[in-house]
């Protein structure tokens, strides 16, 4: 059974090479690539941030692979992240898989049920009259919810922290303490891991397992679920600089500028196929 641990930090680009060493054939394998955008492919901020330059550059490149499969998972809705963006090659998938559109248009929406959402909108806007100041803020991941508080000074900490955490288990939802944030999770059966299989099983099949060479980038506990689900599958990452990170990925990256360093090696299977 997968256990959560230290997973080895990668610190140079050629570490990510030999992290993918033997790993795709470019001219036989089916490479499916499930990335979470905040935080992973561009620092995690209120508003939709960019990406870094030669992740965007590698981005374009490896959607356009017919031989790649590229998955795009954010928290926030659908239609944000798809306008922000813009690759036609790429399949969004919203509220961490909730709402899914791939490149020819095809749609599925899971519709959570009306009590379970009224919960959290309630949350969510109790949050933010009650504990959004001096750099708190909330992340609405419309499953799930965020307070983070990486900006608040130390004299205000404790007393938000105190308030937000009373406020999210007064609502029901499971509380997840990470370093700097809470999460406040629903206790229902879906999650990143349920929405990643069935995005696949759409595409390919109910052997996907056996058929995709796969990649996880993430950087979140919500991703978590999905790298948990993917043990033993395929290779998966988590973005953290935490030292003391336990995770069921099998490598750390440390920010979202070497994330970049991952999609040039990946690209660079490719490119070596051109010049033979």
């Amino acid at each position: 059974m997968a256990e959560q641990k230290k997973a080895p930090l990668l610190k140079k680009e050629e570490e990510y090479v030999k992290a993918l060493e033997g790993f795709i054939a470019p001219e036989t394998d089916q490479v499916v690539l499930l990335l979470d955008y905040d935080g992973t492919l561009a620092p995690l901020t209120e508003e939709l941030s960019v990406m870094p330059k030669d992740t965007e550059i590698n981005i374009k490149k490896l959607a356009a692979n017919e031989k790649i499969f590229m998955v795009v998972f954010s928290g926030r809705e659908l239609s944000e992240i798809k306008n922000h963006l813009k690759f036609p090659n790429v399949t969004y998938a919203g509220n961490h898989g909730l709402e899914v559109e791939y490149p020819s248009g095809k749609k599925f929406k899971i519709e959570m049920p009306e009590e379970l959402l009224e919960k959290h909108n309630k949350l969510v806007a109790e949050l933010k009259e009650k504990v959004v100041c001096s750099g708190a803020w909330v992340e609405d991941k419309k499953i799930s919810v965020t307070y983070h508080y990486k900006g608040v000074t130390d004299k205000l900490k404790a007393k938000l922290i105190a308030e937000a955490k009373g406020l999210i288990q007064s609502h029901g939802f499971q509380l997840i303490e990470t370093p700097y944030a809470l999460e406040g999770k629903p206790r229902v059966n879906w999650d990143k891991g349920e929405g990643a299989k069935m995005i696949l099983e759409k595409q390919f099949d109910a052997d996907w397992a056996k058929n995709l060479k796969i990649i996880y980038v993430g950087d979140d506990t919500t991703d978590e679920d999905a790298i948990k689900v993917l043990h033993g599958i395929g290779k998966t990452f988590r973005v953290s600089e935490l030292p003391t990170l336990k995770t069921y990925a099998n490598y750390q990256i440390k920010t979202v500028e070497e994330v970049g360093w991952l999609l040039k090696a990946i690209q660079a299977y490719y490119e070596k196929k051109k010049k033979v």
